[in-house]
C-alpha cells in the first residue's frame, strides 16, 4: 500500500473515531445520552463524569483498534488493507453502542440518584407548512448542478468509448499500475454513473426532507424561535449540497482513473482533500451552531422519552402527524418510524445505499 493509500485510509478511520468520540457533546446540554436533564444538573460533576467516561472508553479504543490495524496492514495489499480497516471502523462502532448503552445506564441511575424531575412542556406551537412557504432550505433544482456533473461523466465515456481498453482496471497496484481488470461492458463502463444517480437521489431527498420537516416554535418567543430554524435548515442544506456535489465529482474522477489510466495519485490526492474539506466543514458547523445556540432548540411534541427507542435514537410516535422531527442529539432531522410512510422512506433510503454499494461489488466480480 503506498503513502498516499495509508494517509487517506487512516485518515477516514481518524474521522469516523472523532465522530464517534465527540458524539456525548453534540446537541441539547440537557440531554444526557438521551436522558432529559434539568439546566441545573448540567453544572454536576457526575453528569461531566459520564460524558468524559465515554470519551475515554471510546477515545481509548479507537487508539488501540487503530494503531493494531496499522502495524496489521503496514505491509499488505491495498485491497487487504481496506479490508482490515473496514472492520476496524465496524469494531470501534460496536464498541460505541456498548459505550452508549453503559453511560445511558448511568444517566438513568444518576437522575433516580439525584431526584431530578424535567416538567413536561404542554404547550406547543409547531407549523408543518413553513417548509413549503419559506426558503428553509436549497430547492430541488439546485441539485441539476450534480445531475450536469454526471451528465458530462457519461457523454465523455460514450465519446471515448473506442478509446476505452477491452480490460477495465479495477484495481491498482504498487506504482500506480493496474493489476486486477473486468472485461469491458456497457455495465461496467457506467456503474459509476448509475452510483452518482443513486447519491444524487439521497441527498436530493435528504434536502427535501430538511425542507419538508417540522418547525417546532417556542411559544414565548415564536419569531426567533422561527429564524433560529430556519437559519438550522439553510445551514444544513446548504453543507449537504456542497458535499454531495464533491462526492460525485470524486466519482467521475474514479471513473476516469478506470477507464481512462488517469494517474492513481491524482484521485488520492483528491480524495484526502475531499476527507479534509468534509472534516473541518462539519466540524465547523458543529462548533457555530453550538456557539450560536442553534443546536439547543427542543422539539416540543416529541421531547417525551416514551417516544425514542433503541438508546434514544429512533422515534415513534403515533400520535404525532409530523413525518420528519429534528432529532432529539441536536444535528439533523430523524423519521417518525409509527408513521407508515416513514418505514417506507426508511426501507429506501436503506435500499438505496446498499445498491450504491453493491452495485461496483457485482460489477467487479
Amino acid at each position: 500500500m503506498t503513502v498516499l493509500e495509508t494517509i487517506m485510509i487512516s485518515s477516514f478511520y481518524l474521522f469516523i473515531a472523532l465522530l464517534i468520540s465527540i458524539q456525548a457533546y453534540i446537541g441539547l446540554r440537557t440531554l444526557l445520552f438521551g436522558i432529559a436533564l434539568p439546566a441545573e444538573a448540567m453544572q454536576d460533576t457526575a453528569v461531566r463524569g459520564i460524558r468524559r467516561n465515554y470519551v475515554l472508553l471510546t477515545g481509548g479504543s479507537a487508539i488501540f483498534i487503530g494503531a493494531a490495524c496499522f502495524i496489521l496492514t503496514r505491509h499488505q495489499t491495498t485491497s487487504w488493507s481496506i479490508r482490515w480497516w473496514a472492520a476496524a471502523i465496524l469494531l470501534l462502532m460496536i464498541v460505541s453502542v456498548f459505550a452508549v448503552r453503559i453511560s445511558r445506564m448511568s444517566a438513568q441511575r444518576l437522575k433516580a440518584a439525584r431526584g431530578w424531575q424535567v416538567a413536561v412542556q404542554t404547550k406547543r406551537a409547531a407549523s408543518l407548512m413553513v417548509g413549503r412557504t419559506h426558503r428553509s432550505a436549497f430547492g430541488s433544482w439546485w441539485y441539476l448542478a450534480h445531475v450536469a456533473v454526471m451528465v458530462l461523466c457519461i457523454i465523455f465515456a460514450v465519446a471515448r468509448w473506442n478509446e476505452i481498453p477491452q480490460s477495465v482496471a479495477i484495481h491498482m497496484g504498487p506504482n500506480d499500475f493496474p493489476d486486477q481488470f473486468t472485461n469491458k461492458s456497457v455495465r461496467t463502463v457506467f456503474m459509476m454513473n448509475i452510483v452518482q444517480a443513486l447519491m444524487i437521489a439521497l441527498f436530493a431527498g435528504y434536502n427535501l426532507m430538511i425542507s419538508r420537516a417540522r418547525t417546532s416554535l417556542d411559544p414565548q418567543y415564536r419569531d426567533a424561535s422561527l429564524r433560529k430554524q430556519l437559519k438550522l435548515k439553510k445551514i444544513h442544506s446548504i453543507t449537504a449540497w456542497g458535499i454531495s456535489l464533491l462526492g460525485i465529482a470524486n466519482l467521475g474522477l474514479l471513473q476516469a482513473v478506470m477507464l481512462y489510466g488517469w494517474k492513481l495519485n491524482l484521485l488520492l490526492r483528491y480524495n484526502i482533500s475531499f476527507m479534509a474539506a468534509f472534516f473541518l466543514t462539519l466540524i465547523g458547523v458543529l462548533l457555530y451552531l453550538r456557539f450560536r445556540g442553534l443546536d439547543q432548540h427542543r422539539d416540543i411534541p416529541s421531547q417525551e422519552e416514551r417516544h425514542w427507542k433503541w438508546l434514544g435514537s429512533i422515534y415513534a410516535n403515533p400520535e404525532d402527524p409530523a413525518l420528519f422531527v429534528p432529532d432529539r442529539y441536536g444535528f439533523g432531522w430523524t423519521i417518525n418510524m409509527a408513521n407508515p410512510r416513514g418505514k417506507i422512506i426508511a426501507s429506501t433510503t436503506i435500499a438505496v445505499l446498499m445498491t450504491a454499494i453493491l452495485v461496483p461489488i457485482f460489477n467487479f466480480r
